[in-house]
């Protein structure tokens, strides 16, 4: 049975009639006439009642009618799918990239995005299995499939809630992600070090957003961007510049938005 066939059979019944419906199609009537009866054939039962007014459902008729809806309105639907997926830009990135830098660009125009927000570790595959069009990285990859197409710098420092007293770092929680090679993180792991504090203050949280949330509402600290509303940078502390890097596989054909950067 071939789908053709079915949009044959759907129009012969809109139309109540195999002429009217050989017109609609632009169709000569006998190669209509023929699909249907392949149609009977194939299912083994009578479809249609013809008679001099037209046609009529028999039994059959219905049932596969009802299917044949179904299936093309799938159909219609798989179309629409493919269409909306061809136009949006897939793009591969972390929480804080998204909210630091990427939200601000893309919202105006956010339907021809598709986001894919993951670990550091898990947008190279994106990538690589293209999965993703672009990904936007803190981690410089030298993988010869990948092209690097943009680079910009994301400053990042110790941040507390604004307004609030000067810590002592030796009684405040320090916020991070479970992102091994998230460089808030890392960054926060050194300064910890550094300053000989416990490993026991340093509270894995696996929301960018809730991370935020926390330190504005002074139940400690962490490494955030510096643009960060709700919260304030530690004067003592000198901020950092972190790399942020985009990429597309080098087979794409794609054409890059150029409002991401």
């Amino acid at each position: 049975m071939e789908l053709n066939d079915l949009i044959i059979f759907k129009t012969v019944v809109d139309e109540g009639s195999i002429t009217k419906a050989a017109k609609e199609l632009g169709y000569v009537q006998p190669n209509v006439s023929e699909r249907i009866k392949k149609l009977e054939q194939e299912l083994e039962a009578p479809l249609l009642h013809r008679n001099h007014k037209g046609i009529s459902l028999l039994p059959s008729g219905e049932i596969l009618l009802e299917y044949a809806n179904r299936i093309l309105h799938l159909v219609d639907e798989a179309k629409r799918e493919i269409k909306i997926g061809g136009e949006t830009y897939r793009i591969g990135t972390s929480q804080s990239i998204l909210s630091a830098y990427l939200k601000d660009r893309i919202q105006e125009d956010f339907m021809k995005y598709q986001l894919i927000i993951d670990h550091s570790s898990q947008l190279q595959p994106l990538l690589l299995q293209q999965k993703a069009d672009m990904i936007i990285t803190y981690t410089n990859h030298a993988n010869p499939e990948l092209e690097e197409v943009f680079r910009t710098m994301l400053s990042m420092s110790l941040q507390k809630a604004k307004g609030g007293p000067v810590p002592n770092y030796a009684d405040e929680f320090f916020f991070v992600s479970h992102d091994t090679q998230c460089p808030f993180r890392m960054h926060t792991v050194a300064f910890m070090e550094e300053h000989g504090l416990s490993k026991r203050k340093l509270h894995q949280v696996d929301s960018y957003s809730l991370i935020r949330e926390f330190v504005a509402q002074g139940k400690g600290l962490a490494f955030l961007p510096s643009n960060t509303v709700d919260v304030e940078n530690i004067d003592e502390l000198t901020t950092a510049d972190l790399p942020i890097y985009f990429y597309i596989h080098c087979a794409s054909q794609k054409q890059i938005p150029r409002d991401i950067f």
